[in-house]
């Protein structure tokens, strides 16, 4: 609601990129498969450190309304709050250098919201690297947001419809 407000974010402009065709798309594909790879990457360091805590929240559903909350903090909630805030409203283009450090603010940020360990940190840090490049690359927030969005739908809707058929004894 800030963000619609405030203007940083608009339902019109998001319908605008979605309609917009191939150069939208094939962008919005790219930074998901780079989100895919970064998620992998960033898994393997568990493998690497298996018994380290990574510090990650884990949100409780264990009934229909906890799993609707979860549906709408995870898979809703996040594209839009988070590019909106980590990209367009930290990183600046005023020079290289200040591109490179609010980038690496904005990075560091976005960790830290997600855990506190070192390896939750540096986990969440190799997956924004591909939306940072993203809205650096396009400097539309648009794009990261919607791979975001896909990318939070196919992982956590899978969970949300398990969990569902659990809960509904299907």
């Amino acid at each position: 609601m800030y963000f619609y407000k405030s203007g940083d974010f608009s339902f019109s402009e998001l319908k605008d990129n979605l309609k917009n065709g191939k150069t939208f798309w094939l962008s919005v594909v790219i930074t998901a498969v780079g989100m895919v790879v970064a998620f992998l990457l960033s898994s393997s360091l568990k493998g690497i450190f298996p018994n380290v805590d990574d510090g990650m929240i884990g949100l409780t559903r264990n009934n229909l309304f906890q799993l609707i909350l979860f549906a709408i903090s995870t898979i809703i909630f996040p594209p839009i709050a988070e590019e909106v805030f980590y990209r367009k409203a930290i990183i600046k283009f005023d020079t290289k250098g200040i591109l490179i450090f609010t980038s690496s603010v904005g990075m560091i940020l976005y960790a830290l919201e997600h855990s506190l360990s070192w390896l939750g940190i540096l986990e969440t840090i190799i997956i924004a690297v591909p939306l940072t490049i993203s809205y650096i690359k396009t400097k539309n927030v648009y794009i990261p947001m919607t791979a975001h969005f896909l990318v939070n739908l196919i992982g956590n809707g899978t969970t949300v419809i398990l969990v569902a058929i659990k809960l509904l004894g299907l």
